[in-house]
């Protein structure tokens, strides 16, 4: 049952380590924001989401959050599947959600002290919330 919930969670900690590379790479000027690829509401279509890596709420530790987001979605990624065929126990993906929402407060404090909307951010942060829920269950039977 719960092999299910955690291959949906790497499906959706992939797709959202895809968009925060993509992030990354419009603000690194390596590709352009039209991606035929990415969700057309997420597309970085202005510059106010890429302005935000410039202040002290888009760096962690001195690097870009999307650089970081990037590395730590897709190691989620796999940690969710080595989690669904119990290679790993189920506590470390978790540990590695309750990090992603904990960080994820802080960052949309950011956003709305900065009064910036990014769509992108808004649906990492989101894919985060719905990943840390689908993980939930295994923890209260």
């Amino acid at each position: 049952m719960f092999f299910d919930f955690y291959l949906f969670g790497a499906l959706l900690t992939f797709f959202g380590g895809a968009l925060s590379f993509y992030f990354y790479g419009v603000y690194s000027n390596l590709f352009r924001p039209e991606q035929k690829l990415v969700p057309s509401f997420c597309r970085l279509s202005n510059t106010d989401c890429t302005s935000i890596i410039n202040t002290k709420y888009g760096r962690l530790l001195g690097y870009s959050n999307a650089i970081i987001g990037t590395f730590f979605l897709f190691f989620h990624t796999i940690l969710l599947v080595a989690s669904s065929v119990n290679l790993i126990h189920y506590f470390f993906p978790f540990i590695m959600s309750i990090l992603s929402i904990t960080t994820g407060v802080y960052l949309i404090y950011g956003l709305i002290k900065l009064k910036v909307k990014c769509n992108i951010c808004i649906s990492i942060h989101i894919i985060n919330i719905i990943v840390f829920s689908l993980q939930i269950p295994r923890f209260i039977r």
